[in-house]
C-alpha cells in the first residue's frame, strides 16, 4: 500500500510516491506517530533509491484508527487521507490509493 500525491521538496522536484516508513503507538492515550517515506515515484522506490522527503503526522484526537485488538496499515492510509489530522490539515487530504 502506498499513496499517490505530489509533494515539492527541497531538492527540487516532487516527492509523488508514499508510503508507510515507521508506526509510533500509544494504545492508553489513542495516539500514532505515523512517519511516511515519499519517493519520486513507485519505480524509485522498487529500485531501492531513498527516500527524497520523509513526513512525520500525527494521529489522535478522535483520529486514531485503532482499537484494542491493534492497529491496520489499511485503517492508517484512509486515516491519513481525511481531511484534518491531530494539529490541523492532512497533507494526503486529496492523496489516491496506490
Amino acid at each position: 500500500m502506498a499513496l499517490i500525491k505530489a509533494t515539492p521538496t527541497e531538492f527540487g522536484v516532487d516527492a509523488t510516491y508514499w508510503h508507510i516508513l515507521a508506526v509510533q503507538v500509544d494504545r492508553v492515550q489513542a495516539v500514532a506517530q505515523v512517519t511516511m517515506a515519499g519517493y519520486l515515484d513507485a519505480a524509485a522506490r522498487a529500485g531501492g533509491c531513498r527516500p527524497v522527503a520523509v513526513a512525520t503526522l500525527t494521529l489522535g484526537d478522535g483520529d486514531f484508527p485503532g482499537n484494542g485488538d491493534g492497529l491496520r496499515y489499511e485503517a492508517l492510509y484512509e486515516r491519513l487521507k481525511g481531511p484534518r489530522l491531530a494539529g490541523g490539515p492532512s497533507p494526503f487530504a486529496d492523496a489516491e490509493d496506490a
